[in-house]
C-alpha cells in the first residue's frame, strides 16, 4: 500500500468536500456563501476568531491542519486536468473524521453524498486490513537519572489519542508498566503534541510529549521528541525521546520487553534529561554551584592570542575571547570561527568550551585557569578543521598588545618560529615543544 498518498476520484473528493461544508454550516449555523475564500478555508488574511473549515477540523479532530492544502485540491479538481486527485493519507483521514466517520471504509459505505458509481470506483483504493490510519505503533526510548535506559510502548490512535506504557524492570523476572492515556492537542504541521492528564495515569502525574515527524509521519521509521513531566519525587523533569516505529502490537510488545539496547539510541539520549531540584533557593546566590566559579569567570574575561605547534613545527595562530561573566566566548583557528559558552570543570581548574555550532560539536577547547606565568595561559584543543585534526596544547597570551599587532600584520594559516619575536619563541620552546632525552648508549 502506498503510504505517502492516495489517488482518489474527483467525485469522491467533491462529495467529501460537500459533506464537510454541510456539517460545518450546521455546526456554526452559518451560510458558507457569506464567507470569503480565505475565511472559509482558513488561510491568508482570515480572522481566526470567526468560523473556518480549518478551525472546525482542528476542533473536531484535535489536529492542526493546513486549510490552503484543501483549497488547492478543490481548485485542482475544478481545473479539470485529471480524473483523480492525490491526497495525503493522514490529511484524508482527518477530513473523514471531521465529517463524522471513523474511517475511509465507513465513509465510503455510509455517506449519503456518495453515489453508487463512486463507491464502485473507490472500493479498491484502501486495504481495509491495514492499521496505518487507525493505529500507529512505536517503541519509545529515554534515559532516567541521566543514564538509566527506559523503554516504552507508544501507540497513537486515529491521530487523536495516544496510550503510553513505560516499562521498569523493578523485578528481575517481570517488568512493571506505568501508563498514560492522553489526547492530541493542536500544533504545527510537522509535529504532534500529546497531553496526558493525571486522571488518566496510574502514576497520578501529568505529562506532555511533543513528537517531530517532518512531512509524513507514516513513512518515518524513527521519530524524535521531547517530554515534560515529573519524576518519582514529583520534581519537574524534561528530556529527549526517540520513537522507533514497529508493525503491530505484537512486535511492539516483544521489542519493549527485550533487554537489548540500541547503542546509537543510547549515545544520542545519554545525559539528555534535566531535573529541577526539589529545594527552592532563599536567595539568588543559593543557585550558584560555587561562588568561586563566578569569580574565576570574571578573572578570565578578556582576549587571548597564541599558537598551536603542529607536528611539522609550524605554528597555527589561535584567538580566544571570554566575552562576559556568563562565560560566552569566541574561538578562532585556521579562519574557522566558533561561538559558545564556557563551563567550569568540577575541579574548577579548567574552563571547558561548549560550542553552539552543530557541525562543530566534536571540536573541543579548554583553558587552564591557573596561569603559567603572568598573563600566559595553557589551553588544550581537539579541533576538526577540514581534513585536518588539531589535537594538543595551545599557548595563549592575555591582552598582549605586541602580539595583537603582529597578528594584524600576519594573517597566514601557518607561521615559522623565525617570524616571531624572541619573547614568544622562548615561551613556545619552554611550554609547547616536546624535549626527548637522548638515548644512552650502552
Amino acid at each position: 500500500m502506498n503510504v505517502r498518498g492516495i489517488h482518489i476520484s474527483n467525485g469522491f473528493m467533491l462529495s467529501l468536500h460537500e459533506e464537510l461544508l454541510t456539517v460545518f454550516s450546521k455546526h456554526y449555523s452559518i451560510e458558507t456563501k457569506t464567507l470569503t475564500v480565505f475565511q472559509l478555508y482558513g488561510f491568508g488574511s482570515y480572522d481566526e476568531g470567526r468560523p473556518s473549515l480549518k478551525g472546525f477540523i482542528t476542533e473536531i479532530t484535535g489536529q492542526w491542519i493546513n486549510g490552503k492544502y484543501l483549497y488547492n485540491k478543490i481548485r485542482e479538481i475544478e481545473r479539470g486536468n485529471s480524473k483523480n486527485v492525490k491526497l495525503r493519507r493522514d490529511y484524508l483521514s482527518l477530513l473523514i473524521l471531521a465529517a463524522g466517520y471513523d474511517n475511509y471504509s465507513q465513509y465510503l459505505n455510509n455517506s449519503p453524498f456518495i453515489t453508487a458509481a463512486i463507491r464502485k470506483e473507490e472500493g479498491s483504493n484502501f486495504d481495509q486490513t491495514s492499521n496505518d490510519i487507525d493505529a500507529l505503533y512505536y517503541v519509545g526510548y529515554y534515559v532516567e537519572d541521566r543514564q538509566y535506559y527506559i523503554k516504552s510502548k507508544f501507540t497513537i490512535y486515529k491521530m487523536k489519542t495516544a496510550y503510553w506504557e513505560i516499562l521498569y524492570w523493578e523485578k528481575n523476572y517481570e517488568p512493571t508498566f506505568y501508563n498514560y492515556f492522553g489526547k492530541c492537542v493542536p500544533t504545527g504541521e510537522s509535529a504532534l503534541s500529546f497531553y496526558f492528564s493525571k486522571e488518566n495515569s496510574n502514576l497520578n502525574k501529568e505529562c506532555f510529549v511533543n513528537i517531530f515527524y517532518g512531512n509524513n509521519m507514516q513513512t518515518k521509521p524513527v521519530l524524535l521528541g521531547a517530554y515534560c513531566g515529573f519524576d518519582r519525587s514529583n520534581n519537574p523533569v524534561i528530556g529527549k525521546l526517540v520513537f522507533e516505529q514497529v508493525n503491530d502490537a505484537d512486535e511492539q510488545n516483544e521489542k519493549v520487553r527485550s533487554k537489548d539496547i540500541n547503542p546509537i539510541f543510547h549515545h544520542y539520549l545519554y545525559s539528555q534529561r534535566m531535573e529541577v531540584d526539589g529545594i527552592l533557593p532563599h536567595k539568588d546566590s543559593d543557585l550558584s554551584v560555587s561562588l568561586n566559579r563566578l569569580e574565576i569567570i570574571n578573572f578570565l574575561i578578556g582576549d587571548y592570542l597564541g599558537f598551536y605547534l603542529d607536528k611539522n613545527n609550524y605554528l597555527i595562530p589561535i584567538s580566544f575571547e571570554v566575552l562576559n561573566e556568563l562565560g560566552e566566548l569566541k574561538f578562532k583557528v585556521n579562519n574557522t570561527n566558533f561561538r559558545g559558552i564556557g563551563r567550569m570543570s568540577r575541579t574548577e581548574n579548567y574552563l571547558i568550551s561548549e560550542f553552539s555550532e552543530r557541525n562543530m560539536s566534536y571540536s573541543q577547547f579548554s583553558l587552564q585557569v591557573q596561569p603559567l606565568e603572568r598573563d600566559l595561559f595553557l589551553g588544550h584543543m581537539l579541533v576538526y578543521s577540514g581534513a585536518n585534526v588539531l589535537n594538543g596544547r595551545v599557548l595563549l597570551w592575555k591582552k598582549n598588545k605586541k602580539l595583537k599587532k603582529f597578528m594584524e600584520r600576519n594573517k597566514e594559516f601557518y607561521l615559522n618560529k623565525t617570524d616571531l619575536e624572541d619573547f614568544v619563541n622562548t615561551k613556545i620552546s619552554e611550554y609547547l615543544e616536546i624535549h626527548i632525552p637522548e638515548t644512552i648508549q650502552s
